[in-house]
């Protein structure tokens, strides 16, 4: 796989919701992560796909990601645990301009994996951030990374990509960047 390019790339956030998330391991962690990449997406100006498993019984999406969504992003419901079954979904996600979806969110592996085969299956790149997912065991974490990997996926890290997005240190997307950059580290 090519470098990927902020350009043609998203960030798609999966399912971390109020009555699952507490029962996820290293939820901290995690949760730490994905407002980083959040945060870093939102500044790149990619664009982010939120969904929701039922959140009628799951819950919202958790409050410190909410709180970082851009005005008037979009939140979608669905009940398929691939995000990209759902039509609704499917239909928004293909009228992005995106090649390489980043995935992170819970779970490894049940929605996430599934979302990401969805999008294999749709010709698209996909990312796993392996520290911005999780599951609520750490053998189905570790099982789902790796049918991830064999199936295609690149599995990676927030910084790995954060940089990898950038490219370089001189650029004015790196100087926009550095204070969040700075206040992760």
């Amino acid at each position: 796989m090519a470098f990927i390019d902020k350009n043609t790339c998203g960030l798609w956030i999966v399912d971390v919701q109020e009555r699952l998330f507490p029962h996820i391991d290293r939820s901290c962690e995690i949760l730490e992560q994905i407002c980083y990449s959040l945060q870093a997406a939102h500044l790149l100006q990619m664009p982010i796909v939120v969904t929701e498993q039922v959140p009628e019984k799951l819950g919202q999406t958790v409050q410190p990601i909410s709180d970082r969504l851009p005005e008037g992003q979009m939140t979608y419901s669905k009940t398929a645990f691939s995000g990209f079954h759902d039509p609704v979904i499917r239909d928004a996600v293909e009228k992005m301009a995106v090649e390489t979806w980043i995935l992170v969110g819970i779970e490894a592996h049940i929605c996430v994996l599934q979302t990401a085969k969805d999008l294999l299956a749709a010709n698209k790149h996909v990312v796993v951030l392996n520290d911005a997912v999780s599951s609520r065991s750490l053998f189905d974490f570790s099982t789902a990374m790796g049918e991830l990997r064999d199936c295609g996926v690149r599995i990676s890290s927030c910084e790995t990509v954060l940089y990898e997005l950038i490219r370089d240190a001189g650029s004015d997307v790196f100087k926009k960047l550095f204070p969040l950059m700075k206040e992760h580290a």
